[in-house]
């Protein structure tokens, strides 16, 4: 696992659109980010979805990460939690599970 300043650094430059920046970060992320998704939706599949979604987010978004506000790890969980509290709240696992 990445120190919070190698992260915050990577997060950087992924902000700056590093590409292998963007495949560090998910690569020392994503197992603990699927499970954040999947303890809150209790579907793999779903939970899966919300990480593609949340890291599509964390592209778009790394300029916004302020290391003085929060971690790394607390800015990256929180991005995919609250995507899968929306997709929760949407009905979408639900509807999934119905049929």
């Amino acid at each position: 696992m990445l120190s919070n300043d190698e992260l915050a650094g990577l997060l950087g430059r992924v902000a700056l659109r590093d590409r292998a920046a963007f495949e560090q970060v998910y690569r020392a992320t994503c197992a603990h980010l699927l499970g954040v998704a999947f303890r809150i939706l209790n579907q793999r599949e779903r939970a899966e979805e919300v990480l593609q979604e949340s890291f599509m987010n964390v592209w778009n978004s790394a300029a916004g990460f302020n290391p003085s506000v929060a971690g790394p790890m607390t800015w990256l969980i929180n991005i995919v939690r609250n995507r899968a509290i929306d997709a929760l709240r949407s009905g979408k696992t639900e509807r999934a599970t119905t049929f």
